[in-house]
């Protein structure tokens, strides 16, 4: 299946650039402006350090420690794992625990730091691609109408998921139901790294609520950064992009990544060119667009994937600590 949907997504990548021109293409690549990608550089480089100070403010709450440079370069490890793999950018997350496990954190405290990390961030994330909806229905309200229902699902889908952790956390039910034990044994997970888990995830719901609040807050102001990234990268192509133009490129992303092909290959450039016709934008803002959101995929994934090539995720990077070990945190 993996390899049919690459396939798929490669034979509608090269569909795409066929009908939009390699010459058209090679126009917009030529005529990038350095200022503003440097600015949209600058800018990713913010989103990245609060990133990596927002989790380590989690993990502190867990009960875990870990320095800047190993949780940014874990954090850029995962986005490129999650680019690269299906299942809507949340496949880095394991690879993100185990990276701080391997280093020497509680495997518990890491993985209910990613947890919560993420789950925040997903919940700031749905917040966003409602506004998101809101400004492309001003130049086209049917095809905003088509987005809402997925947007609303996915807001209620996390709200449930999210109270119902809390529940079973709070009430000491556990985060596993009993019946599916043996099959996490079976993955290299032990009862003893599930408690683990479960008491860190306690400390932070239950005993550090405002930094809660914090932790989404902040996670509402680096989306509203990758909102005016997204907004120099297209002035860097000479995109003028409208507000509801602009918002029709986050929504494709989003959407895109949210598909099962490997790379979002096909689907990232698709996306673009739908949204871009359905918001009026024609021919020349699809291209641009398109080639943006791909160039910004691979400014993200490409340190993450060299941080571990060069060695610099292994797990020297830090004293193990008492607790659950870091072998376990790897089995798991």
């Amino acid at each position: 299946m993996r390899a049919a949907l690459a396939i798929a997504g490669a034979a509608a990548f090269l569909w795409l650039v066929h009908r939009a021109g390699p010459a058209a293409i090679a126009d917009t690549l030529a005529n990038v402006d350095p200022r503003r990608l440097a600015l949209c550089i600058a800018i990713e480089a913010v989103i990245f350090t609060g990133y990596a100070i927002r989790w380590g403010w989690v993990l502190h709450a867990a009960g875990g420690h870990a320095s800047f440079g190993r949780l940014l370069g874990a954090r850029l490890a995962g986005v490129a794992a999650g680019a690269l793999t299906p299942g809507a950018k949340v496949g880095g997350e394991p690879l993100r625990a185990l990276l701080l496990a391997e280093a020497g954190v509680p495997a518990g405290p890491a993985i209910a730091s990613v947890i919560v990390d993420r789950g925040l961030e997903l919940l700031a994330n749905v917040a966003f691609a409602g506004g998101y909806c809101a400004l492309f229905a001003l130049r086209d309200a049917a095809g905003a109408r088509r987005v809402v229902p997925v947007v609303i699902a996915s807001g209620l889908a996390l709200t449930a998921a999210a109270l119902v952790l809390r529940d079973r956390v709070g009430r000491g039910a556990g985060l596993v139901p009993e019946r599916f034990l043996p099959a996490l044994e079976r993955l290299g997970g032990t009862k003893e790294l599930l408690a683990s888990t479960e008491d860190s995830l306690r400390a932070i719901l239950f005993g550090r609520r405002r930094l809660l609040i914090g932790v989404l807050v902040t996670a509402l102001a680096l989306n509203a950064l990758v909102f005016a990234e997204y907004a120099a990268l297209l002035a860097a192509f000479d995109a003028r992009a409208t507000l509801p133009e602009l918002a029709g490129v986050l929504l494709g992303v989003g959407i895109a990544h949210a598909l099962p092909v490997p790379g979002s290959i096909g689907a990232l450039e698709g996306a673009q060119a739908a949204f871009a016709r359905a918001a009026g934008g024609g021919a020349a803002l699809a291209v641009k667009a398109a080639t943006a959101a791909r160039l910004r995929d691979l400014l993200w994934t490409t340190p993450g994937m060299l941080w571990l090539v060069t060695g610099a995720g292994g797990g020297s990077g830090g004293p193990r600590r008492s607790g659950t070990t870091a072998g376990e945190g790897a089995d798991a």
